[in-house]
């Protein structure tokens, strides 16, 4: 059965929240003391951004090999936590298997009190100057790049709800460090009214892969436009990507678009442009009949939801599989 996990989306004249629910599960990683951090077998870990003690929590599977490993940022939602997410995903399971090391960051608190990342662009939603979300998740890579010393070049960040906003960021602003970024039900930005900025162009060349359900409420897939908010739609964020500010590809399995001219779903279920800068490439899926969740079960059977016929053994047919999958064929050149 498909374990999910509920979302909402709320969007207030002064706050921007997307509200992820941890849901329960079979797995549940050991609860470790405060500052338990050890780089050998992974724990609770903390550094310092500009005078705030920033955490994450760092899992090292046994048969991680420095060198040669690689390693995973793990984004969670709004509301949630890294621990929460490592629950939810169930990312460390499959790190176990493949042998790669996660860190779960966790996020600073907004103005309203719950979790939230600096994303494109919610500064509205935190009181003062934002956190600087990209300098953490910079000092982090660093960090961890000195003490545990994955291969440079397979250094991938995956994001759900506005963890993958924030994944999103990160693929703009850190590209040079990041190989690829993996997006479950985030987008690229979202604006308050009157706000004029646009995402600018990316730092380097950076594989993007999207999963986004179909009949996701909370952050819709053609997105929205309200009194208090704009949000990219996944046409929008997959032309980013392919085009001129980030990896200027010029070959597409189909020149249809994921959304119409009047903001309607179209029957696109995937999406692949290539022959980008730097061997990069940006893939997209619909979840069918997906909503905003997780989904940790096989996302290829006719009839169940979410599905999508695309989905086989060598994409992966659950969400963590998937996405290692791609971030494996797609390391820095």
């Amino acid at each position: 059965m498909t374990r999910v996990v509920f979302c909402v989306v709320l969007l207030g004249a002064f706050s921007f929240l997307l509200l992820s629910c941890g849901g329960g599960g079979s797995t549940t990683p050991a609860v470790l003391p405060p500052g338990n951090c050890d780089f050998q077998a992974g724990g609770n870990c903390s550094l310092s951004i500009q005078g705030v003690a920033r955490t994450y929590v760092l899992h090292i599977p046994p048969n991680y090999q420095p060198n040669s490993g690689a390693l995973v940022i793990a984004l969670h939602g709004s509301q949630g936590s890294g621990s929460q997410f490592q629950d939810m995903s169930v990312l460390s399971g499959k790190a176990d298997e493949a042998g790669f090391a996660v860190a779960y960051p966790d996020a600073l608190r907004s103005a309203q009190g719950h979790t939230l990342w600096s994303v494109f662009y919610n500064d509205f939603a935190f009181s003062g100057t934002p956190p600087d979300d990209v300098g953490f998740l910079r000092q982090l890579i660093n960090t961890l790049q000195a003490n545990l010393h994955p291969d440079p070049k397979k250094i991938y960040v995956t994001g759900f709800s506005v963890g993958g906003y924030m994944a999103h960021r990160v693929g703009v602003q850190l590209s040079d460090l990041v190989a690829a970024i993996g997006v479950v039900e985030g987008t690229l930005s979202a604006i308050a009214p009157g706000d004029t900025r646009t995402v600018g162009p990316a730092v380097a060349p950076v594989s993007v892969l999207i999963l986004h359900g179909d009949q996701d409420t909370a952050i819709p897939y053609c997105g929205d436009s309200t009194p208090t908010s704009t949000e990219t739609s996944q046409e929008q964020t997959f032309n980013y990507w392919t085009g001129a500010l980030a990896n200027s590809c010029t070959a597409f399995d189909t020149t249809a678009p994921l959304c119409d001219a009047g903001g309607n779903i179209t029957s696109v279920v995937e999406k692949d442009a290539t022959n980008c800068k730097a061997n990069a490439e940006v893939k997209f899926y619909k979840l069918m009949g997906g909503t905003h969740n997780w989904y940790n079960s096989a996302m290829n059977v006719a009839g169940q939801v979410p599905y999508n016929p695309k989905f086989d053994s060598a994409s992966g047919l659950d969400t963590d599989n998937i996405l290692w999958n791609f971030f494996v064929a797609h390391p820095k050149p």
